[in-house]
């Protein structure tokens, strides 16, 4: 899926202007490893198999507006609203929104075309430029972009709608 930088907020203000905000949320799955998402375990993040109603709501998150940076963008916790997925010493977390400057630059991340041969979205840090959102081992890293064919489909994500 093809990300324009430039649409991130029109997409998420799309109500009319008398309804209540509309949330969108969204599950992410790895490009190289189908049926594995991006969720949230004990506040680390991983890429998982869902299989339970716990998995589903630690995979969902709330697309919002990138908390220092309107043209990217941040994700809320479905099950933990005001805690958003950052990055800290280069490891995903789950962590409560502080409010600090700090905070909300770990917090956006800036959606590209992914960076696979196999489509998908790359998600590059506001505050690192050429780091991204990338699993290895099964956890969710922040690493500097290598050029290699396995750092291309290991930072590449499949939106998909929640349940």
């Amino acid at each position: 899926m093809c990300v324009s930088v430039g649409m991130v907020p029109a997409i998420l203000n799309q109500a009319p202007a008398t309804a209540q905000p509309r949330f969108i949320y969204a599950r992410f799955e790895s490009v190289n490893y189908p049926r594995r998402y991006i969720r949230h375990r004990n506040f680390q993040g991983y890429v998982e198999p869902i299989s339970t109603n716990l998995d589903e709501l630690d995979s969902s998150f709330r697309i919002r507006t990138g908390l220092a940076d309107p043209n990217c963008i941040s994700l809320e916790s479905k099950n933990f609203p005001d805690y958003f997925l950052r990055h800290q010493n280069f490891r995903i977390v789950l962590s409560s929104n502080d409010g600090s400057t700090l905070f909300r630059k770990d917090a956006t991340f800036c959606p590209k075309t992914g960076l696979s041969s196999k489509g998908g979205t790359s998600y590059e840090s506001s505050n690192f430029p050429g780091y991204y959102i990338r699993h290895r081992d099964w956890e969710l890293w922040l690493d500097k972009f290598n050029g290699s064919r396995l750092f291309r489909d290991d930072a590449s994500f499949l939106r998909r709608p929640t349940p």
